[in-house]
């Protein structure tokens, strides 16, 4: 990871991930501890200015091109995101991974909650997406929200993505006859 960019624009959110990481391991099968991994993801946010309330990984990360763990990044109340870390090559005991931004489903409806709250200026009673978000533009994901007495679903959907951040617009789905 390079570096984070951590800025939240009107229905936009920032999101963290890195590429390019590589770390040794021991004798045997080739696999990267999920202590390791949380160390390499908290030194790296912390040396881009971002250091994480916290950093958990799911499982360790298996030396073989092509597997994946997730790990969960808090880095305030109302900033966390979930990187998917995928092996890219296994040299001997060298294990190189890139991770790609992403937000579990829990983590957009609590964005989503936020964003909506900013932007109309109403009290959000509830948000129910979908699924979560990956960071690769274009993504979209749904979700159900109910505001002011009135549930609307939005429409989520990745319009950028650069490096360490990850930003989403949050939107109406209009319908025939219907109004933001």
């Amino acid at each position: 990871m390079r570096r984070v960019v951590a800025a939240v624009g009107a229905l936009a959110v920032v999101c963290a991930a890195g590429s390019g990481c590589s770390f040794n391991v021991g004798v045997g099968k080739p696999t990267v501890s999920k202590n390791d991994l949380q160390n390499d993801i908290s030194d790296q946010l912390s040396k881009a200015g971002e250091k994480p309330q916290s950093v958990t990984c799911e499982d360790d990360l298996d030396g073989e091109v092509g597997k994946t763990t997730r790990c969960e990044v808090v880095l305030s109340a109302t900033n966390s995101f979930e990187p998917v870390v995928t092996v890219t090559k296994v040299d001997g005991t060298t294990v190189s991974y890139d991770m790609t931004p992403a937000v579990s489903k829990e983590q957009l409806e609590k964005s989503v909650s936020g964003l909506v709250a900013k932007s109309t200026g109403l009290q959000v009673e509830s948000v129910s997406c979908e699924s979560g978000l990956e960071g690769k533009v274009g993504t979209v994901a749904y979700c159900d929200v109910d505001a002011g007495g009135v549930t609307v679903r939005r429409k989520v959907e990745v319009n950028k993505v650069k490096g360490l951040m990850m930003n989403f617009n949050v939107v109406p789905v209009l319908t025939p006859g219907t109004s933001p």
